[in-house]
């Protein structure tokens, strides 16, 4: 086999079964043509069927044992996929890739790594917002449980409380743009006609702002060395009663996004300013949800010109990203498309399949562009890090561990970890449970002759966790293993917990301050929580690869069912073959040898 370059378009959360499904129907002829001329496969995620933990694994080429610290915590490249390639001179760029995986150590390039935790981006001047002179649009929506992880986060839904007034003073229409660093810029609004708008950004910088057009992009200035760029886009306007609302796009610094300033200058300058997120959640029942499509579309279309520039101009062989508007459009709109779900209705289901499927045409178009201008000698890979499975009940495992002995919870139903036996870290995933060790734990509570009583006891806790309904038992957890077995999944090590388990197909983490389990109160879907392998007739956890290149086979399709799905870690071995690194002792994965003809 020839070396290869290797261009990796990844994609949060891709299912398989829509892929499959879309295709057929033609709404996706470039990735159609691509399984054509190439092959697919499943790819099983690791527990937690999270995106930080698949896509570390997927990009070194190790499993969580040995690469796997926790979000927003990247271990060392020395042995893995991107240590190796270093230090045989290939290059690598990772663009918006997760930040569990750094480059540190290494003379590849990094740009703008996404920040999957509680913190924003350090290199984010402002997030996303409507401004609007009629806030009373948009009602409070009632929250009856909080799901995701950790506990009190809304990433399961992808919520955007992104909404601030147009103030009416004097006459004079005025909103303020709320900067990171707590200053804000003051933006007036004059209104022309029935059409347009004069916006005047921070007492200088006028802009033009047209009914349904997006603005071109504006600098704004942080201080003297600290700039972004931000548009907007005039989303209603009522000339006569002067109202109106108006979309401002995150704001990135168009500086110090990287480790290289030279060559992060040339793709902003080239391509225009980046963006990670955009303004409105994607689901039908938001006002403006089209605008999501726009800004990320923007963004694909900036990820394949910034591939095709480092790959075909800039001597890199290898490229990584990561594209997040598949899974959103899964966490809004699964739960009332797959009939599984308790919240399927046929009638509506149209609705909310029409808004993953404009997902994925915007996927497809990006990929067609990949496929055309990409090089000879590059491979182009399309893969996910999993998929969803729609929700049915959420749980707290922190009432459970209280209900059980193990732990004490506070007024806010936090453990109070000093009299706590048991505890979770949010960084690993909310699926291990650390004992709480005198010696190991700053806030040790079990006396080491008692770790192994301890540790059974949890994993009693959850072994025998069970949920009632209607006189029919479920296990809450598919699968419950202590640390020192915890090796046939792939986790050992000091970082793991104690004990790891997964939640049963439907089952999510989440809390409502009061059941241990109970129905969620709204439709949805998940992957994090539950079991790898959970599948419905129209979705699964499972991930996507697909492949073509020079020795990829044509048209082959392995089954998973007869031959088994490949692990995200044999994704990383597999790329280290094709840029022609043999063999790496270090990397845990196999070579995917059945999907290419040179081997």
């Amino acid at each position: 086999m020839n070396d290869q370059k290797v261009l990796v378009f990844g994609v949060d959360g891709l299912i398989p079964e829509l892929v499959y499904k879309f295709a057929e129907e033609g709404c996706l002829p470039n990735i159609s043509k691509m399984m054509e001329e190439g092959a697919a496969t499943e790819l099983l995620p690791y527990i937690s069927t999270w995106g930080d933990v698949n896509w570390v694994s997927f990009l070194t080429g190790q499993s969580p044992g040995n690469a796997w610290k926790g979000q927003s915590f990247p271990k060392s490249n020395k042995n893995n996929l991107l240590g190796i390639a270093d230090s045989m001179n290939k290059k690598c760029a990772l663009v918006h890739f997760p930040q569990s995986v750094s480059t540190g150590g290494t003379d590849h390039f990094n740009f703008a790594p996404f920040y999957g935790g509680k913190e924003s981006a350090p290199f984010e001047i402002a997030s996303p917002r409507v401004f609007s002179t009629k806030l009373d649009k948009w009602p409070v929506k009632e929250v009856k449980e909080s799901l995701g992880w950790p506990p009190t986060s809304s990433l399961a839904h992808h919520e955007k409380n992104n909404r601030s007034p147009i103030n009416k003073n004097d006459e004079k229409l005025t909103f303020a743009i709320q900067l990171k660093n707590g200053s804000e810029k003051m933006v007036s609004i004059d209104l022309v006609d029935d059409k347009q708008v004069i916006l005047t950004v921070d007492g200088a910088t006028k802009v033009d702002l047209m009914v349904d057009e997006w603005t071109n992009w504006v600098t704004v200035r942080l201080s003297d060395s600290v700039e972004g760029s931000v548009r907007f886009k005039l989303v209603n306007y009522d000339f006569e009663r002067r109202e109106l609302d108006i979309i401002q796009t995150q704001i990135l610094q168009t500086a110090n996004l990287s480790n290289d300033a030279n060559l992060e200058k040339h793709l902003i300058d080239t391509y225009g300013p980046f963006i990670q997120s955009w303004t409105i959640k994607a689901s039908p029942e938001e006002l403006y949800h089209e605008t999501s499509f726009e800004e990320a579309e923007y963004q694909a279309k900036w990820l394949a010109d910034t591939a095709l520039e480092l790959l075909n101009n800039n001597e890199f062989d290898l490229f990584a990203t990561v594209f997040r508007l598949n899974d959103e459009t899964h966490h809004t709109s699964l739960g009332q498309y797959d009939p599984a779900s308790s919240f399927y209705k046929e009638e509506d289901s149209k609705l909310y399949e029409e808004n993953m499927r404009k997902s994925y045409i915007i996927l497809d178009s990006t990929i067609g562009r990949l496929m055309k201008e990409k090089n000879d000698d590059t491979t182009l890979i399309l893969a996910s890090d999993h998929g969803d499975v729609p929700n049915k009940y959420f749980c707290d495992v922190y009432l459970r561990l209280a209900e059980c002995g193990l732990c004490e919870l506070d007024e806010s139903g936090n453990p109070i970890l000093e009299k706590s036996k048991a505890y979770l870290k949010d960084e690993r995933g909310g699926l291990e449970i650390f004992v709480n060790l005198e010696g190991r734990d700053s806030t040790g509570a079990v006396p080491r002759k008692e770790y192994e009583s301890v540790q059974n006891a949890i994993f009693e806790a959850l072994s025998t966790w069970i949920y009632e309904e209607n006189g029919y038992r479920q296990h809450v957890s598919a699968l419950t293993l202590k640390k020192q077995h915890a090796s046939i999944i792939g986790y050992w090590g000091s970082d793991m917990g104690d004990v790891i388990f997964a939640y049963s197909q439907g089952f999510v983490w989440g809390t409502n301050k009061k059941d241990v389990v109970a129905k969620v109160s709204s439709p949805g879907a998940n992957h994090g929580p539950q079991i790898p392998s959970a599948r419905t007739a129209h979705s699964s956890n499972s991930g996507i690869f697909v492949i073509t290149g020079a020795t990829s086979k044509a048209g082959y399709k392995r089954s998973s069912n007869t031959a088994g799905p490949y692990l995200m870690s044999d994704v990383g071995r597999t790329i280290a073959n094709l840029l022609g690194i043999k063999n790496p002792p270090t990397l845990d994965g196999r070579f995917m040898a059945d999907l290419f003809t040179d081997v």
